[in-house]
């Protein structure tokens, strides 16, 4: 796949994730350089992983939001998971959250970067470069 192509698939999913929480959806992210990347890329209502709290006891709170959920943590050992542990509990609290979305842009850019973090960075070089434009007006 060319890296036209693949830069429009990865626009697709931030779109997408732009639509959810611009609807009240919340993005469940691993650390603030990773809520910074995406909220440079105009996705908000990022949460960050509490240090000092348990993931069950986050995954309780994330329940009671009543709030669409999309997982977005890195694809490294770590993110994976972290995002398969979110999911197990929020599942079992009758939350269904959206790893889809994750798992588009994993495909898309695994072999470049490996973190939600470099997400921003990345795009902003390879969309000027494919494109010629800023990634403002690429999104």
């Amino acid at each position: 796949m060319n890296d036209k192509i693949k830069l429009e698939k990865i626009k697709d999913a931030i779109i997408e994730m732009k639509e959810i929480t611009e609807d009240g959806g919340i993005v469940i992210v691993e650390g603030r350089k990773d809520e910074v990347s995406l909220s440079d890329l105009g996705i908000k209502n990022c949460l960050r992983l509490p240090l000092n709290v348990p993931i069950f006891t986050f995954s309780e709170f994330i329940a009671k939001q009543n709030r669409n959920v999309i997982i977005m943590t890195d694809w490294d050992d770590k993110g994976e998971k972290l995002a398969e542990k979110i999911k197990n509990n929020l599942e079992n609290m009758d939350i269904l959250p959206d790893l889809s979305i994750r798992e588009r842009i994993k495909k898309l850019v695994c072999k470049d970067i490996k973190d939600v973090e470099s997400l921003n960075k990345y795009l902003i070089k390879k969309v000027y470069r494919e494109f010629g434009v800023t990634i403002e007006q690429f999104l």
